[in-house]
């Protein structure tokens, strides 16, 4: 029958693989928004470069349809040059930002897709592991489950370590003797004097090193 440490030690490991994957899909949701949002802010410049052009085309056409006297046209040829080079780089800003629109459209669609993927994938994960965990904790008290929350919350989710040759792997700190002796009993959980982590005793790997 499996000790409370030993549940404890189960149930961390699904804890940490369940944090580690909310992580994932965190950061891929993440990656996602700042995609859309790049193409959003892409399709706003293509809009006001849309306009821009709308603006200059509009005034090249009310230079052609200007009514003037003959000693004008000089200046009139002149104005409708400048107004002509306005709508050519307004109309080389436009293909630009268009340009680029499709490409982040595309990388979008094809990344995102991938990205809603692994969401997809990890979300279910995480659901079958916290059904696990659930069956699991109902074997443990109820006070040394909190406890085992908290030390987990408050050590960046390390609150159950390995105790080997009277050292704690949470902070390399070596243990009495004595409660060394303790510990790989399993009969009760106890915490490192130092960290104040969980100790877990393996009699499997010491037998392995032997």
């Amino acid at each position: 029958m499996a000790t409370q440490i030993d549940l404890l030690a189960n149930v961390q490991i699904i804890d940490q693989s369940i944090r580690a994957k909310t992580l994932a899909v965190e950061e891929a949701q993440g990656r996602v928004a700042a995609l859309e949002e790049a193409v959003q802010t892409q399709s706003a410049a293509a809009a006001a470069a849309r306009e821009e052009l709308a603006g200059v085309s509009a005034r090249q056409q009310e230079r052609r349809e200007v009514d003037l006297l003959k000693e004008e046209t000089g200046t009139i040829e002149t104005e409708l040059i400048g107004v002509l080079e306005q709508v050519d780089a307004a109309s080389a800003k436009l293909r630009g930002i268009d340009e680029e629109l499709a490409r982040l459209r595309a990388a979008m669609e094809t990344e995102a897709a991938e990205l809603r993927e692994t969401v997809a994938r990890l979300s279910g994960e995480i659901e079958r592991e916290r059904s696990v965990r659930g069956a699991l904790v109902e074997g443990l008290d109820g006070n040394l489950r909190r406890k085992y929350e908290m030390i987990f919350s408050r050590r960046g989710g390390v609150a159950v370590v390995e105790i080997r040759e009277g050292t704690c792997q949470g902070c390399r700190m070596r243990v009495p003797p004595q409660l060394f002796n303790e510990i790989q009993r399993n009969e009760q959980v106890i915490l490192c004097p130092s960290c104040q982590r969980m100790l877990y005793w393996r009699a499997d790997r010491a037998e392995a090193s032997e």
